[in-house]
């Protein structure tokens, strides 16, 4: 576990733990040397989960992004993909399929739907003549990644915009899973509240799926209350400016998946400088 996650009252190293067992577990399905093929949104939350030492561990030799036209060169036998439910990655996927198909290599190829499988994808994968290529299909559980002791995300970039504008109600489900998810790690949480008509629906949902649990939640919660809130009640608060060294950091920078890529020429000539300055110092000294 990570210990920067086991900080805060309730250990969300927990759920990070959970996500990476259920990972390699469908990764321990493959037989021999592997390579990941990643959606690229996929890409930093997962890396979140697992670190490429602990893959490496399991037979995978090698992880790329997804890309249109053919795969990299590797010599490993199963290709794993994993990707999200999204018409459009299919295309890729049997793009990249039929272009290993002269391969000397005999390939075996998988896919790993995160958060969960999609029949209108398995149909595209069919009617692109590629489904019957496919070794199995299955699901990694992952509606919700850990970032800190105190600080979990969806990472659902397309929420508000899909649920808001195009009607399509699929981020609330994900995150009635998600909370579904907390309440099988951290217990069931005794007081929950909601502001606006997205949370009210969260809530319904949570509710039916609460009647399909089998598996006992823990006897002690870990979190004493939960507040839903629909973010068209107060659409402005993400608009505001960030005002700690952190915040600031990411609104010129921007951390993604808790890493900032830092432009090296912003930080070497003030150094290259400075260095200057203290030499003809010394010198004037």
């Amino acid at each position: 576990m990570t210990n920067h996650l086991s900080g805060g009252k309730a250990n969300i190293a927990l759920l990070q733990e959970w996500i990476r067992s259920e990972l390699l577990t469908l990764v321990d399905k493959c037989d021999g040397n592997k390579v990941i093929v990643l959606d690229d949104e996929l890409n930093g939350p997962v890396g979140l989960v697992a670190k490429s030492t602990g893959l490496q561990a399991h037979g995978i030799t090698d992880a790329f992004i997804l890309r249109s036209g053919r795969l990299p060169s590797s010599e490993a036998r199963n290709v794993i993909f994993i990707t999200r439910p999204v018409l459009r990655l299919m295309d890729i996927i049997a793009e990249n399929i039929h272009g290993e198909e002269r391969s000397k290599v005999r390939r075996e190829f998988h896919i790993i739907f995160a958060p969960r499988k999609s029949l209108l994808c398995e149909k595209r994968l069919k009617n692109k003549g590629v489904f019957g290529n496919l070794t199995f299909i299955e699901e990694l559980t992952c509606d919700i990644f850990p970032f800190d002791s105190d600080l979990m995300s969806m990472e659902l970039q397309y929420a508000f915009k899909e649920y808001q504008l195009e009607s399509d109600p699929s981020a609330l489900y994900q995150a009635a899973q998600a909370v579904m998810t907390l309440q099988r790690l951290y217990g069931v949480i005794p007081r929950v509240c909601g502001v606006g008509a997205a949370a009210q629906q969260v809530w319904q949902l949570m509710t039916r799926l609460s009647l399909a649990v089998t598996t006992p939640a823990p006897p002690l919660s870990h979190i004493d209350q939960l507040l839903l809130l629909d973010r068209a009640v107060d659409p402005l608060s993400p608009l505001t400016t960030q005002l700690t060294y952190e915040g600031l950091i990411d609104e010129i920078f921007g951390i993604i998946n808790n890493t900032v890529h830092v432009p090296a020429h912003r930080f070497t000539q003030a150094d290259e400088e400075a260095a200057s300055d203290m030499i003809q110092n010394k010198k004037i000294i």
